[in-house]
């Protein structure tokens, strides 16, 4: 397959680059605790609990270290992604990007990762995101202190909000149509400003991926380009019920069997084939 080299997916967002990630967050510290209250126990029927990713993705923090249970290679977004299950602290890169709920520290394995991350972050000044459940993640078996958490043991971390981070990138750099209410997924929002001026349809999750009518820069291509690249058609028989699965990893609610159906017709217009699928994009929707 010849791929062609193609724009990243928030390129095309109207307004320019985005500010620096430390004016955005307002700090200058290298170790961040973002909460994110979509994360859930791995006990339960998780949903969403990759949509911050996008927002962080957006400042070009691609490398990302979660557990191999949220990965069913279907990805919204290309990122590096780093097995939490055999990542060795050690060798990992900065910048970098972690989620782990607290059960995923305590029950699952991922305390001394988390540790010495934190630890590798402050002496080397580097960047490490920990996207969590909790303002005051524990390593308590690792911990200098009983009962304190890390951001209590180490006054370098900042502690941010995925709310409240998305509510303000929402209100100053994108023009969603999409209610807030509906996702906190920037990649959706971003899809929504692109579109709108286009008269392509923007007000809700399901419209933007009607690839009829999608503007050629939009965001929706890039989990076509990916289901491509990772040549998915050749290695699973359902290609919907795969689909759906992976989906539901990036939206809190919505008609995940209507999005994939979208992207199956793409798909099967194209033939599963990458040039063609390039050459369709291009076209105006008209000649759809």
């Amino acid at each position: 397959m010849n791929e062609e080299n193609t724009a990243n997916w928030y390129e095309s967002i109207p307004g320019g680059k985005c500010p620096k990630f430390e004016k955005f967050i307002n700090t200058e510290s290298k170790t961040v605790v973002v909460k994110e209250p979509q994360l859930q126990s791995r006990a339960t029927d998780s949903r969403a609990q990759l949509r911050s990713l996008p927002l962080f993705h957006l400042f070009n923090f691609n490398t990302v270290v979660h557990t191999d249970e949220w990965d069913n290679q279907f990805k919204l977004i290309d990122y590096n992604h780093v097995s939490a299950e055999d990542a060795d602290p050690s060798e990992l890169s900065f910048p970098l990007v972690h989620f782990v709920t607290q059960e995923g520290i305590e029950e699952h394995g991922e305390e001394d990762l988390v540790r010495k991350l934190v630890e590798r972050s402050i002496n080397e000044e580097n960047r490490y995101i920990l996207v969590t459940d909790t303002v005051s993640p524990k390593t308590p078996s690792v911990t200098m202190k009983a009962g304190k958490s890390i951001v209590d043991e180490f006054g370098e971390i900042t502690v941010k909000d995925y709310n409240h981070l998305s509510s303000v990138f929402l209100e100053n750099y994108l023009d969603s149509k999409i209610p807030v209410v509906d996702s906190r997924n920037i990649f959706f929002h971003a899809a929504s400003t692109i579109h709108y001026p286009q008269d392509a349809p923007s007000d809700s999750i399901e419209d933007i991926f009607d690839y009829n009518l999608a503007p050629s820069n939009s965001p929706v291509w890039e989990p076509v380009r990916i289901f491509l690249r990772l040549n998915l058609a050749n290695i699973h028989d359902d290609y919907s019920e795969h689909i759906q699965e992976g989906l539901r990893s990036w939206i809190e609610d919505a008609d995940t069997q209507r999005i994939a159906d979208q992207i199956l017709e793409v798909l099967q217009t194209c033939e599963y084939n990458y040039e063609q699928l390039e050459e369709y994009r291009q076209r105006p929707p008209e000649h759809r």
